[in-house]
């Protein structure tokens, strides 16, 4: 008989206890489905029966006792393999190292933009584009990872995280390469804008989503980890290649960077390994059975899951959510873009101001690894509303009043801190609204494409408000805009919390 395989769902209630109730099982032409309420388990072989009926069957996080199988069951199951049915097998970490990495190159090169722009500014295109032409090369990628969210997000739910990220950074490879021969402007446009962004969008939702397959207790934790890759490649990204540009030019630093994608990514791709059916497994096991899990032959269920599904909209928690992120990113970006600026305008040296981008970058990937902790223990949606509170108070009481380079360097550690922690805590959020993580690359896709109208408008604004009102020198307005922003999503977050749960301690 051939080695079945089994497909678990890692996913619990905040009680982190898990029960089969009124367990029952049903039989397909090639495979067998033990069921509950909220979750299932599917066996799959060629010639695999299943005598007993669950009675019961009670769980700490996903370590399952299968009491009510027969020993033969149970001697069968065991020989799929225990990871599989262990709440958090070692294999989850090298999961999330591949997924890290994957952080790391893609945001990581996306963060360094500022070198490639000022290179451009100064030596490619130096007076035959301006600064506004320049900026939106990166901006086009950032749109792009973001916009494309609800797609690239149910690519990785219906074909796999791994096939996601293989050909996302085969698509970023070749946009670098591309982008390396380019000699306009609106080439750039093409090659390191759209298509980095799309080869980017391609793999961030997918190594973002896939640790939380292996983890229960510490879920929040593996993300953390995982998406503070970001921040940590920015940390070698940005001096590589403005040192390369500096030495060997523009073309041989981008074949350089395409190389380092592709020896980094394509191995890390390979290791990514998914605990759930895809959405095209599940649609061809459902057709060659004939009828759905629920032994149904009709319905929605049985045509198995959609490519594209937007039914989370109609959850009010992820309306609030989303929206709340939006508030929260038309803001968010404005310290990383003025900070500079601002302490040079209060007679910071230049090299001391230049520190602060790099301290914020720092403190948000440890942000994310400390509230990722943290969230695990309080619940994702006490977290979110905590972090950006803590955001909006770092911008409204640090800020506002930081006017020596001690104090500027307190407040850029600190809203690196908190900011970094709202993204952890966004995600995992969006993770316990949807219920489940057979769809959580789509629905987080879905949260980034709503994001993308406050990221657009954002630092526009901004740089509008200092433009005017504060007439190139005063910041005050700026502060008041990004402070004003993030007090409406913490506002909207806390009647998300209300919504999900009237008891004010409940761990949510």
């Amino acid at each position: 008989m051939s080695k079945p395989t089994t497909y678990l769902d890692p996913s619990r209630h905040s009680n982190e206890q898990s029960a089969f109730q009124h367990g029952h099982h049903h039989c397909h032409n090639n495979s067998i489905t033990l069921t509950n309420k909220n979750s299932d388990i599917t066996l799959r072989s060629d010639d695999y029966t299943v005598t007993n009926e669950f009675s019961k069957v009670e769980a700490e996080s996903i370590d399952i006792e299968l009491e009510s199988l027969s020993s033969d069951s149970l001697a069968e199951a065991a020989a799929i393999g225990e990871d599989m049915l262990l709440d958090e097998p070692a294999y989850g970490w090298v999961v999330v190292f591949a997924c890290f990495v994957y952080q790391m190159v893609s945001m990581g090169l996306c963060n360094s933009f500022g070198v490639f722009q000022t290179y451009y500014l100064t030596e490619t295109f130096e007076g035959k584009a301006t600064v506004f032409q320049i900026t939106w090369i990166g901006t086009l990628a950032i749109t792009l990872l973001d916009a494309l969210g609800p797609v690239t997000g149910s690519i990785c739910d219906y074909f796999g995280h791994r096939t996601s990220t293989l050909i996302g950074a085969f698509v970023m490879t070749l946009s670098l390469v591309l982008a390396a021969f380019s000699t306009q402007v609106w080439q750039l446009y093409l090659t390191q804008g759209i298509l980095y962004g799309t080869g980017t969008s391609l793999t961030y939702f997918a190594s973002m989503t896939l640790p939380s397959q292996w983890f229960t207790k510490n879920r929040g934790l593996a993300t953390g980890i995982t998406i503070s890759g970001g921040g940590i490649g920015g940390l070698w990204i940005s001096p590589i290649v403005s040192r390369l540009l500096n030495i060997k030019g523009f073309r041989f630093t981008m074949l350089v960077i395409a190389a380092i994608h592709l020896v980094l990514l394509i191995p890390a791709g390979l290791l990514h390994r998914a605990r759930l059916e895809t959405g095209r497994e599940k649609a061809q096991r459902i057709k060659r059975s004939g009828c759905c899990e629920g032994g149904e032959s009709k319905g929605t269920e049985g045509r198995g899951q959609k490519f594209l599904d937007f039914s989370i909209l109609k959850d009010l928690r992820f309306c609030l959510l989303v929206v709340s992120c939006a508030f929260v990113i038309s803001g968010y970006f404005s310290p990383f873009f003025f900070i500079t600026s601002y302490a040079i305008q209060h007679n910071v040296d230049e090299s001391t101001a230049a520190l602060m981008v790099g301290l914020m970058n720092v403190s948000a990937a440890v942000g994310r690894i400390i509230m990722g902790f943290t969230l695990d223990r309080i619940g994702s949606i006490n977290a979110l509303c905590i972090s950006t509170f803590a955001t909006t108070l770092t911008l409204f009481f640090l800020w506002m009043f930081a006017k020596t380079s001690v104090t500027m360097i307190i407040f850029s550690v600190a809203y690196g801190l908190c900011g970094g922690a709202h993204v952890s805590s966004a995600i995992s959020a969006s993770s316990a609204i949807a219920g489940g993580l057979d769809r959580l690359g789509s629905v987080t896709g879905i949260m980034y494409a709503v994001m993308t109208i406050g990221s657009t408008i954002g630092s526009p604004v901004s740089g509008l408000i200092l433009d005017t009102v504060g007439h190139h020198t005063d910041y005050t307005g700026v502060i008041v805009w990004s402070g004003s922003v993030m007090l409406i999503a913490s506002l909207i977050q806390f009647v998300m919390k209300f919504v999900t749960s009237r008891e004010l301690f409940a761990k949510i």
